[in-house]
């Protein structure tokens, strides 16, 4: 069960997370915190990476 749990959150952030628009823009323009919180609570993809990480709890 975990192992096919990290392979979506994998999957999910090699699809969608690496080389996104927003992350860096918002790393610009503000901090890698400040990307870090977009992703984790305002992005649909960091929310549902969010939401398989938990399962891992």
């Amino acid at each position: 069960m975990n192992t096919d749990v990290l392979e979506k959150i994998n999957d999910l952030e090699e699809k969608y997370c690496h080389g996104c628009l927003l992350k860096e823009l918002n790393r610009s323009e503000g901090s890698r915190t400040a990307a870090h919180n977009f992703c984790i609570h305002e992005c649909s993809v960091g929310i549902s990476i969010r939401t398989h990480g938990n399962k891992l709890q």
